[in-house]
């Protein structure tokens, strides 16, 4: 198989372009469309549990055993082939989105966001009871969700959600931290799914470490299978079977989570010869950053997991203990972009600040951590483009093709701004991702907001 040749750049000729813009129009438009009707389903659902709710008031508690819902939710069901234990759970959800998120129901309705942004806004937000505090957090993310995927939008609600919330981080953290624990779900076929709800930086760290020993042991594979069948073997992507480990990487995490949960460490099933003994010095890596004062105990603000969430002080503390290298960060006090990066222990400045910068894969909507890309030259270096910060963004390999293959466009601008335009010509603005959420915080601590006005909506 011939590896495949990006020697040319290809791009759009005036008829395709204008093709291929209809396209793009016509999927926002269904998409603002779909989103209207999953408002008008919330808006039933959400009618179907208030009449529930209004005859259950009207029974004798003690024994009316929520027949009324359950009535109503199995005669949905049936109406619509679902299993009336989803219609149940669908139906409670479309009471808090309408009746506690009132804004967010609103944009849903009008087409703004989607169906899974609302989700987002809704599953971060539901912790806040304080309905002043639950609208200046709606009002905050609202203004973000627009120009930011549901993936993206997450880590943004919680620092909000966080930053409003009224219960301090340490109490929350301890209350949930009470409630860790490990199930199985049977799923048949002789397979089942085993959950654990543990701290965040935990679970993204043994993630990660089965990631990085999954990408060893397929390096391993390769480098034996190089050996039996000749270079061949360099044609195959990396989501493809070797002739000596078939499986995936996925498969492969599976694999090795058992093997350290059972045995207390993974089974390479490839020869010591091959490197795969090399497992035994990898590690999980995180990256947090901790306010000055939670560092040194001055104060109790959440530390925050990159590209998730808050994390609780105590474990930040701990963690920054532990940690052999860490680097302490500058920001402008105005726009929340890093000035400076300064490490106590000597390492690569400019990986420093970019990995500190932009945590992630800097193309529109992708979330690949920053120490799975690439760090591109946004000026190329052979046209004369700079190795500096300015010039430098994070690209997971994918967006990194497509930058310089793929007839996108980027202009680095100040502070991180990356401005990408595509083959149609359209113009798109990413930020780095602590500058927007410190702005979201900044807008969510404003001392003196603007009044929230809400407008009861009933498009229906």
């Amino acid at each position: 198989m011939a590896k495949q040749s990006f020697a040319e750049r290809w791009d759009l000729d005036p008829a395709r372009r204008e093709a291929l813009q209809a396209v793009i129009t016509g999927v926002a438009t269904a998409d603002r469309m779909i989103a209207q009707l999953e408002a008008m389903k919330a808006h039933f659902l959400a009618a179907g549990q208030a009449i529930a709710v209004e005859i259950m008031a009207e029974l004798d508690p003690s024994s009316s055993y929520a027949l009324p819902l359950r009535a109503i939710a199995a005669d949905i069901a049936t109406a619509t082939n679902a299993a009336d234990g989803t219609i149940r759970s669908r139906m409670n959800g479309a009471a808090i989105l309408t009746t506690d998120f009132p804004a967010t129901y609103t944009a849903l309705s009008e087409g703004r966001i989607s169906r899974a942004h609302a989700d987002v806004i809704v599953d971060a937000g539901l912790r806040l009871d304080d309905e002043r505090a639950r609208a200046r957090y709606e009002q905050v993310v609202l203004d973000r969700a627009e120009s930011l995927t549901p993936g993206r939008l997450r880590p943004v609600a919680h620092a909000v959600a966080e930053r409003v919330e009224p219960t301090s981080v340490v109490e929350r953290h301890e209350t949930a931290r009470a409630r860790r624990c490990t199930w199985v779900d049977d799923l048949g076929d002789g397979m089942s799914e085993f959950h654990a709800v543990v701290e965040s930086v935990r679970a993204h760290a043994i993630q990660d470490r089965l990631t990085q020993m999954g990408l060893t042991i397929r390096r391993a594979a390769r480098h034996e299978a190089r050996r039996a069948y000749g270079p061949v073997v360099d044609d195959l992507a990396v989501e493809d079977g070797d002739p000596v480990d078939e499986r995936t990487l996925a498969q492969i995490r599976a694999d090795v989570f058992a093997d350290l949960a059972l045995t207390g460490h993974p089974t390479a099933q490839v020869s010591d010869a091959t490197g795969g003994n090399a497992l035994a010095a990898i590690r999980g890596s995180v990256q947090i950053t901790i306010p000055a004062e939670t560092l040194t105990g001055l104060g109790d603000d959440a530390a925050f997991l990159a590209g998730h969430g808050p994390v609780s002080p105590d474990i930040a503390r701990r963690l920054a203990a532990d940690t052999p290298t860490w680097a302490r960060l500058f920001m402008d006090p105005d726009t929340g972009c890093l000035r400076t990066v300064d490490a106590y222990t000597p390492t690569a400045a400019q990986r420093r600040f970019l990995a500190a910068r932009d945590e992630h894969c800097r193309f529109p909507g992708c979330r690949q951590p920053i120490h799975r890309c690439d760090l591109d030259h946004s000026h190329a270096h052979s046209e004369g483009g700079q190795t500096a910060v300015c010039n430098l963004s994070a690209l997971c390999r994918a967006h990194h093709m497509l930058k310089h293959h793929g007839a996108w466009g980027l202009e680095h601008g100040r502070g991180g701004v990356m401005i990408w335009t595509s083959p149609t010509g359209r113009r798109i603005t990413d930020r780095p991702a602590p500058a927007v959420r410190f702005m979201a915080e900044l807008d969510a601590t404003d001392p003196d907001p603007p009044p929230v006005e809400i407008e009861e909506t009933a498009p229906f």
